[in-house]
């Protein structure tokens, strides 16, 4: 039944895992594709993808068990770190954007309008998704007797507009004058989310 289902996702994800570590220790040090291991990267579909069945198999001979512990231990962390990785990825993609539109219209050139406009209409539809996913989550999963749910989503919605005014206080703009709305609204969409 659902046990089953449970220890099966896991099963999976575990051999996807491991096979994605073992590929990324065989890839430390290649920092272009005339590395003759890049190979392994672009090539090989069919080896790799025999290979991750293998892993799969073999994962169902592993005990319950271990997929408790790692589930509850090495799984929680790991997610975490991958969140927080992309989460960092993000706001330096956001920085980026921003400061690349905000140097188009400092230039005052043809096309400087544009970029205002891209960078108001982005900041504006990223802030409008959170604002549709969080109302979203409130109608379908903020139910009576989903606290949990209430509550995830209540801190989400308090921490996006704390982000929203912390990105817009004098004394952060002082110190870092990059940091704006852009920001705030992409960290906002994407936890949203």
């Amino acid at each position: 039944g659902v046990e089953c289902g449970f220890f099966a996702v896991h099963r999976i994800n575990f051999s996807l895992g491991i096979f994605h570590v073992i590929l990324a220790a065989m890839l430390v040090g290649v920092h272009s594709t005339t590395n003759p291991r890049s190979k392994i990267q672009n090539n090989f579909w069919a080896p790799k993808i025999l290979l991750w069945l293998v892993f799969i198999v073999v994962s169902f001979l592993l005990p319950d068990k271990f997929y408790i512990g790692w589930s509850t231990y090495v799984s929680v962390f790991c997610g975490a770190l991958f969140l927080l990785i992309g989460l960092i990825l993000l706001v330096d993609f956001a920085h980026e954007w921003a400061e690349t539109c905000i140097e188009h219209v400092e230039n005052e050139d043809e096309y400087s309008s544009v970029w205002k406009t891209i960078l108001i209409s982005g900041t504006s539809l990223m802030y409008l998704g959170s604002l549709v996913m969080t109302i979203l989550i409130y109608v379908f999963f903020c139910k009576s007797g989903c606290s949990m749910n209430q509550a995830a989503a209540t801190v989400n919605l308090i921490l996006s507009i704390i982000i929203t005014v912390l990105s817009l206080n004098r004394t952060i703009q002082e110190y870092n004058p990059n940091c704006g709305l852009a920001q705030a609204a992409i960290v906002s969409v994407y936890c949203t989310y």
